[in-house]
């Protein structure tokens, strides 16, 4: 029979999220190393897992290790100064008397490691750890900081953990939750309590204060908090993005990325719809075709219009952070434009005659759309 359980073998779904993980991770380091202000890089991976699984699948840890070798032999032997946390108290459920942390140590050893890039291993609580994560990078001059946080479950997270992690203004963070769970515990937690509902209702209250609502399906969950965490962290300028991964419907996680750096909010973007072409969206094991592609599915092109419609002309680099934040590539913009070409008018800025549309990060050019009166 074949070996289903998530604590021994990483299943489908949790393969697209280290995938996902990698390929972020693979953009960081080559834009990180082209910024010649960054000195230090520091990963930290705080309930880093078995680091290889019996069904020969690989863990955070693994493949982190990976991306960093093989930047480091595709960028003519040069890496950006690293420092990697792998952090788990946990016994392995893999192999008898033996720490996760350790199984990752032993197998890390086993992939090339820059001399600029050092690993450090930890047995720590996570409520122990993250302080000094922190400290860490707001204490080491010109640092940026990826926090990876993957608790098998979710009573050990707080809202106000992302916030501090944030507060510099130099970290990233992937939070993955199991949002099924909470989402069919979240009512009962919070109206009534039960046994073990101490932690998701203080979750929930840190968030949504008093006026926390009906949640409706996983998917309304996942959207309640992601708006939510935007108002929490308004006044850090924090960009919310998820990701949803789903092994069946009544098993349904989330990514939840948090950045206060637009490019990189862009890339983790690209990210997504890399993994996920047809949606960007998230991962499902039953996967379905759909005759409408994701754009119509979500009223994009109508909310593009309607942006268009609330003022008398935008800009492009209004247009570009508008797609962002709805979850689309400039691509995706641009080819509702190009559909669409009788409906506005663009003009140059600079007076100089327009031959493209210039949604981009940080365009040379500046233009204004303005839609067009309709007979």
């Amino acid at each position: 029979m074949k070996n289903t359980n998530p604590k021994t073998s990483q299943l489908e779904h949790s393969k697209a999220k280290v995938e996902l993980y990698g390929r972020y991770l693979s953009i960081y380091l080559n834009i990180l190393h082209r910024a010649g202000f960054v000195k230090r890089i520091f990963l930290f991976d705080l309930f880093c897992g078995e680091g290889i699984y019996e069904n020969d699948a690989k863990g955070s840890p693994i493949i982190a290790l990976d991306c960093i070798r093989h930047h480091f032999f595709s960028n003519n032997n040069s890496v950006p100064n690293i420092t990697i946390w792998f952090n788990d108290n946990g016994m392995s459920e893999i192999e008898g008397g033996v720490y996760k942390v350790d199984r990752v140590q032993k197998m890390g050893s086993k992939i090339y490691r820059p001399d600029n890039v050092k690993v450090e291993f930890y047995k720590e609580n996570y409520e122990d750890i993250y302080p000094k994560a922190i400290d860490l990078v707001s204490k080491t001059r010109d640092a940026k900081g990826l926090f990876f946080i993957d608790p098998f479950g979710y009573k050990a997270i707080k809202p106000d953990d992302i916030r501090k992690m944030l507060q510099g203004g130099e970290t990233e963070v992937f939070l993955w939750l199991p949002i099924a769970h909470m989402y069919r515990f979240a009512d009962s937690a919070v109206r009534s309590g039960f046994p073990g509902s101490e932690p998701l209702r203080l979750f929930l209250n840190e968030l949504f204060g008093k006026s926390i609502p009906d949640f409706q399906s996983p998917y309304d969950f996942i959207e309640q908090l992601e708006a939510r965490f935007r108002v929490f962290l308004k006044d850090l300028k924090i960009f919310v993005d998820t990701f949803i991964l789903e092994r069946d419907a009544s098993n349904v996680y989330s990514l939840f990325f948090f950045t206060s750096n637009i490019r990189g909010y862009a890339k983790m973007l690209e990210s997504k719809w890399s993994v996920d072409p047809s949606r960007g969206r998230g991962h499902s094991v039953e996967k379905t075709m759909s005759l409408f592609d994701e754009t119509e599915l979500s009223g994009y092109p109508s909310k593009l219009w309607a942006f268009l419609d609330s003022a008398e002309y935008r800009t492009n680099a209004e247009l570009y952070l508008f797609g962002l934040e709805n979850g689309f590539l400039p691509k995706h913009t641009n080819d509702i434009l190009k559909k669409n070409k009788s409906k506005f008018e663009v003009v140059g800025l600079d007076g100089k005659p327009v031959r493209g549309y210039y949604i981009e990060y940080n365009s040379e050019r500046r233009v204004a759309f303005r839609l067009t009166k309709q007979e």
